[in-house]
């Protein structure tokens, strides 16, 4: 099992960044692997499903937790070599900036071989979250997405 958690200081209200994450089918302005997010029903809150299509693959994401305007936590599917992966998101007010914290898990696919590759994966899952935390950092704070190579786009800071 990969466990993770990475942090973010937003300068902006935590009503703002919250507006941003709870917006699921906004993930596409911050998350550059997303080509396309839909939600086939309900949009906000507890059972909600996001649709994620990358270029290999399409992951479905089912919203297990919603804490309206502090938290919400999702189980994913369909993502490659993943057997179940899940990810909590919380923010947290601190002044005029907003601490985003994300803890994520997941579990390779294979048995014994996927386990033998969770160290290279972790520091792969990582890297792409940091990218993904510095990318919704530009995107609250700027209101566009990113536009440059997103291995460009300078690490946030993880503290406020």
């Amino acid at each position: 099992m990969i466990s993770m958690t990475a942090s973010v200081c937003i300068d902006a209200p935590v009503e703002q960044v919250w507006k941003v994450l709870s917006e699921l089918e906004a993930i596409v302005h911050w998350v550059p692997a997303i080509k396309r997010a839909h939600c086939p029903a309900e949009r906000r809150g507890l059972g909600a499903a996001r649709i994620c299509e990358l270029d290999q693959a399409t992951i479905v994401e089912t919203i297990e937790a919603w804490d309206e305007g502090r938290s919400l936590r999702y189980r994913g599917e369909g993502a490659p070599m993943m057997k179940r992966a899940s990810n909590l998101w919380s923010v947290e007010a601190h002044g005029a900036q907003t601490l985003v914290t994300s803890t994520a898990e997941a579990e390779l696919k294979g048995g014994v071989f996927g386990r033998l590759l969770e160290p290279l994966a972790a520091v792969m899952f990582r890297r792409l979250g940091a990218r993904s935390l510095a990318s919704l950092k530009y995107y609250v704070e700027h209101g566009t997405p990113f536009e440059g190579r997103i291995g460009t786009l300078l690490p946030a800071p993880s503290a406020c």
